[in-house]
């Protein structure tokens, strides 16, 4: 009786692993279709891409939105391993796929451009995102006092665009509001986190490479 218990049970375990094993390869099948997905995604937005909406699509792939986002991650993860041109960048909330830094000059010199994200960005901008992001969060006042110019359409034309976001108030008088740069700076740089930015000087040559134009 008992050789035959032990025999059933092994039977049972051998039929489990196999079931098991089924089941981890349609998983692995699935996941590897949800990550071209995700790869597609990224590619054609060309911009940073909010969670949120790339988990409005788990109803969609029947899964729950917590499970989509932990898929990203390790798509994310897993991309990045490859070691090819191009990089998934996690930015607080949003994902974004890119050209690794070390590959920009390149690209520069074979699309004659700056980047495909900066060629409508003005060195006068370039120097108010430059004193914001090494100071925020700043006042317009603050600016203004480093550059020795008015820079309200300038100021009001980055946030327009999505560089430059308001902190909130300073509790001084007349509450000026005070500035800091967004997820969008961080792409437009290839940057995963404010840190990340190279040494002033750095950025200050960079700066000095731009053509005057745009806004």
């Amino acid at each position: 009786m008992i050789e035959i218990e032990t025999d059933a049970v092994n039977i049972n375990i051998t039929e489990q692993m196999t079931i098991s094993g089924e089941t981890n390869n349609i998983e692995d099948t699935d996941i590897k279709n949800i990550d071209n997905i995700i790869e597609a995604v990224l590619f054609s937005s060309g911009e940073c891409v909010n969670f949120s909406d790339i988990l409005d699509i788990a109803e969609d792939l029947g899964l729950k939105k917590s499970d989509l986002r932990e898929i990203i991650l390790n798509f994310a993860e897993n991309y990045n391993a490859k070691n090819t041109g191009l990089e998934v960048i996690v930015l607080e909330d949003n994902v974004q796929l890119v050209a690794r830094a070390e590959h920009i000059e390149y690209i520069k010199k074979v699309l004659k451009s700056n980047a495909r994200q900066t060629r409508s960005l003005s060195k006068s901008a370039f120097e108010i995102l430059a004193v914001v992001a090494y100071n925020q969060p700043v006042t317009k006042n603050y600016i203004e006092q480093m550059r020795g110019v008015d820079c309200t359409y300038m100021l009001s034309s980055l946030m327009e665009r999505g560089y430059v976001e308001e902190r909130g108030r300073l509790d001084l008088p007349g509450k000026p509001y005070v500035y800091g740069t967004t997820v969008k700076f961080l792409s437009l740089f290839g940057l995963s986190d404010i840190l990340d930015l190279p040494d002033i000087e750095k950025f200050k040559n960079n700066i000095d490479n731009i053509e005057d134009s745009g806004v």
